[in-house]
């Protein structure tokens, strides 16, 4: 097991909190996975302001395409672009497709907004990679919210 990998575990392990895995092959977008997991997915995007220095790790359900003009608004930002691959794996410790709230660790100087999309049910499950793109955890959505807490995020809960 990946060193990466490794870490998202220990941090379900180190908050007692339960999974269900799902191993598959590789996902690097949620568009045409060819096959079926088990409750509601999402996508995870990591957007750059255009000016200043703000990182949003954006999290929405897999079915709606998000609208960066729409959300920039939202954010206040003149506008917002997608991290360089260098620049994610540096900050975060993974590339592109494979981004994952469970990468947040990496984030040591707490440079990230969180920014989940309000229509995500809370009630639910959300399915998160463990640091690799070849399996994802289905987790209670209250347990992710825990998560962020321990890790000292305060999401904003927009309509993306």
């Amino acid at each position: 097991m990946l060193d990466i990998e490794k870490q998202a575990y220990q941090l379900l392990d180190e908050l007692d909190i339960s999974y269900h895995r799902v191993d598959h092959p590789a996902i690097t977008s949620v568009k045409n996975v060819p096959f079926d997991l088990p409750g509601p997915q999402v996508k995870n995007l990591v957007l750059k302001a255009k000016k200043g220095k703000r990182i949003y790790l954006v999290i929405l359900p897999d079915e709606k395409q998000a609208d960066l003009k729409k959300l920039a608004e939202v954010l206040d930002e003149k506008r917002l672009s997608f991290l360089s691959e260098e620049t994610l794996f540096e900050l975060l410790g993974v590339h592109g497709g494979v981004v994952t709230p469970l990468a947040l660790p990496n984030d040591t100087d707490k440079q990230i907004t969180v920014v989940l999309d309000q229509t995500i049910d809370k009630e639910d499950t959300i399915g998160v990679h463990p640091n690799i793109n070849t399996t994802t955890l289905m987790i209670q959505f209250h347990d992710f919210e825990k998560i962020l807490e321990h890790l000292g995020y305060e999401p904003l809960f927009i309509l993306i």
